[in-house]
C-alpha cells in the first residue's frame, strides 16, 4: 500500500538512540536506549479495509551493544533519518546511512534499522542479506530474528515468518513485538482463537503495549464480543490519545454495531490526527453514506482517491455512490479504472458494461462482459455453476445487438459447457445459441415462484424478442419486469434504463 506513514517503531528506535547518544556523548557513560512506546507510533495504515495485520517488528536498540558512534556527526544524521522516515521519503533516508562514519555504520543496531528501513521502502531482498549475516555471527540474536520475521513477512513467506517468531519466542517467550506479529500472522492465517491466544500473553506482558490492545480487540469484534473490544480500544484510547489509530478503530467497532453518530464522531477526531490516511477517509465516507449524506460520503471517498489514486478501495465506493447520484458518466469512469487497478475485481467490468449498454456501445459492453466472464471463472477456480454464466448471457445480449449472432457462437458453446444443465442461465444461453426454446421458458415464467429469478429470465427473454424484430412483445415483457419490483438485481437496472429510453410508462 503505497501511503503507510512509515516504520513507526524505526522511527522512534532512531529518534531516542540518538537522543541518548547526544547524552551519552556529554556524560562520557553509556546509557540504555528505552523503547519506543505506542504513543510515539504514527498510526499505520492497513493493507486491508478492516485491519492492518503487519505488525512492524524493529529492533529494541537496548538489546544491542556497542550503541554509541565514534562520530557526532552519526547523531545528528540519525535524528534526520527518523525525520524523513516520517515523511515517507525512504529513499533519501536510506541514502543518508550510507552517510555514517564506516566504523558507526558496522554497529548491529544502525545495521539493524537500515534494514527495517529498507523493509518499509520494499527493499526486503536487500533487508535480508543484512540481517542473515548479522544472525550468522549471532545467530540468538533477538533484534535481528525480529527483522528476520519482518522481512519474510514482508515477502508473504507465513511459514518462515513464523518459524523465525518461534525462535525468537523460545529465547524470549515474553517479547511482546514477537507476540503481537504471531497474533497478526495468526490473523492473516484465519486460525483467530490463536490469534487472541498470543494478544493476551502480550498483554499479560504489558498490559498497556498498544498493538496488542488493538489486536486483541480486533479479534473480539470478529467474534462478536463487541463490548469486550470497547473496552480494550477504550483503554488504548485513554493511554494513547495523539495516536489516531485506536480512535479509528473504535469508530470502525461503532460502525459495524450500527452506532453511527459515536463511529462519525470517532472518525472525525481521527481524521483530525491524521489527515492524510486513506483508510480513515473510506471508512468516514461509508459511515456518512449510511447516515444518509451521500454527498458529504462521496467527497470523502474522492479525498481518499486523492491521498492515493493508486489503490482500488475508494474507487468501489466512489463509483458505486455515482451510480446512486445517477452521475453516470463518472460511475462508468470510476469502474473502468477500478477495473485497471483490480482484475480480480470483476465486479467493476459488470459495472462498467452496464453503463456501456446504457449508452448502446455494445461492441464495448460485448467486449466487457466477456472479460468480466472470463475473470469471474478463473476467480471460481473453472467451478460450474458459480455464476459467471450471467455475464454470459449479458455478452450475448451485446453481441447479437451488434449483429454478431454468427460470431458469438463459439463463445456461448464455452459458456454452455460450463453452465449447470438444470440452471436459468443454461435455458438461457440456449436460447441465445440456437433460437429455439422461447416457447417453453415462457411456460417455465409462468410458474416460476421466486421474483428476482422470474425478473431476470423476463429482462432476458424481452432482449431475445427485441433483437428478432418482436418490439411489442419484447415491451410487454420488459413491462412485466417493471412490475415484480425486484430492485435488488442488475437486471432492474438495465430494463429500467430500456424503458426510460423508450418513453415507455
Amino acid at each position: 500500500m503505497k501511503k503507510r506513514t512509515g516504520p513507526a517503531l524505526l522511527i522512534a528506535a532512531l529518534y531516542f538512540l540518538a537522543l541518548i547518544i547526544l547524552d551519552s556523548c556529554e556524560s562520557a557513560v553509556p546509557a540504555a536506549v528505552p523503547s519506543a512506546t505506542p504513543a510515539a507510533r504514527p498510526p499505520s495504515q492497513p493493507d486491508q479495509p478492516d485491519f492492518h495485520l503487519v505488525q512492524p517488528a524493529i529492533p529494541p536498540p537496548e538489546a544491542v551493544p556497542e550503541i554509541i558512534p565514534e562520530s557526532a556527526g552519526t547523531i545528528f544524521l540519525l535524528l534526520d533519518i527518523s525525520n524523513l522516515l516520517g515523511q515517507g521519503d525512504y529513499e533519501n533516508a536510506l541514502s543518508l546511512f550510507e552517510k555514517i562514519e564506516p566504523e558507526d555504520g558496522e554497529q548491529t543496531t544502525i545495521e539493524l534499522l537500515r534494514a527495517s528501513a529498507l523493509i518499509s521502502a520494499g527493499k526486503s531482498a536487500a533487508a535480508r542479506t543484512i540481517v542473515e549475516e548479522i544472525l550468522k555471527t549471532n545467530p540468538n540474536l533477538v533484534p535481528a530474528l525480529l527483522v528476520l520475521a519482518e522481512v519474510e513477512g514482508a515477502q508473504g513467506r507465513n511459514r518462515e515468518q513464523r518459524a523465525a517468531l518461534e525462535r525468537l519466542l523460545k529465547l524470549e517467550p515474553d517479547n511482546v513485538p514477537a507476540l503481537v506479529s504471531m497474533g497478526n500472522l495468526m490473523i492473516r492465517s484465519n486460525a483467530t482463537p490463536q490469534a487472541g491466544s498470543y494478544f493476551d500473553r502480550a498483554l499479560r506482558a504489558d498490559p498497556e503495549d498498544g498493538e496488542a490492545l488493538l489486536g486483541r480487540a480486533w479479534v473480539y469484534r470478529n467474534s462478536r464480543e463487541p463490548k469486550k473490544a470497547e473496552t480494550l480500544l477504550n483503554k488504548a484510547v485513554e493511554l494513547y490519545p495523539d495516536w489516531a489509530r485506536p480512535i479509528h478503530e473504535r469508530g470502525r467497532l461503532y460502525k459495524s454495531v450500527r452506532a453511527y453518530p459515536k463511529a462519525l464522531a470517532d472518525l472525525d477526531r481521527a481524521k483530525d490526527l491524521e489527515p492524510d490516511n486513506y483508510f480513515i477517509a473510506c471508512d468516514r465516507g461509508d459511515t456518512l453514506r449510511i447516515m444518509g449524506r451521500k454527498t458529504e460520503a462521496l467527497a470523502e471517498y474522492e479525498r481518499a482517491i486523492k491521498l492515493d489514486p493508486d489503490y482500488f478501495l475508494a474507487y468501489v465506493h466512489s463509483s458505486d455512490l455515482k451510480d446512486e447520484l445517477e452521475d453516470y458518466d463518472g460511475a462508468a469512469a470510476g469502474y473502468a479504472i477500478l477495473a485497471r487497478l483490480n482484475p480480480d475485481y470483476y465486479f467493476a467490468l459488470e459495472g462498467l458494461g452496464m453503463h456501456l449498454m446504457r449508452r448502446r456501445q455494445w461492441l464495448e459492453a460485448k467486449d466487457t462482459f466477456v472479460e468480466a466472464y472470463k475473470r469471474a471463472a478463473k476467480m471460481n477456480r473453472g467451478q460450474a455453476g458459480t455464476g459467471e454464466g450471467i455475464y454470459a448471457l449479458l455478452a450475448a445480449v451485446c453481441w447479437m445487438r451488434s449483429g454478431g449472432r454468427e460470431e458469438a457462437r463459439p463463445f456461448l458453446d464455452e459458456a454452455l459447457r460450463r453452465t449447470e444443465r438444470n440452471s436459468v442461465e443454461y435455458r438461457l444461453l440456449r436460447l441465445y445459441r440456437d433460437s429455439t426454446g422461447d416457447t417453453d421458458l415462457v411456460t417455465q415464467i409462468d410458474r416460476e415462484k421466486d421474483p428476482a429469478v422470474k425478473a431476470r429470465m423476463l429482462y432476458y427473454l424481452a432482449n431475445y424478442y427485441d433483437i428478432r424484430g418482436n418490439k411489442n412483445l419484447a415491451n410487454r415483457f420488459f413491462l412485466q419486469v417493471r412490475d415484480l419490483d425486484v430492485t435488488h438485481i442488475r437486471e432492474w437496472r438495465l430494463n429500467e434504463w430500456t424503458l426510460e429510453e423508450r418513453g415507455i410508462r
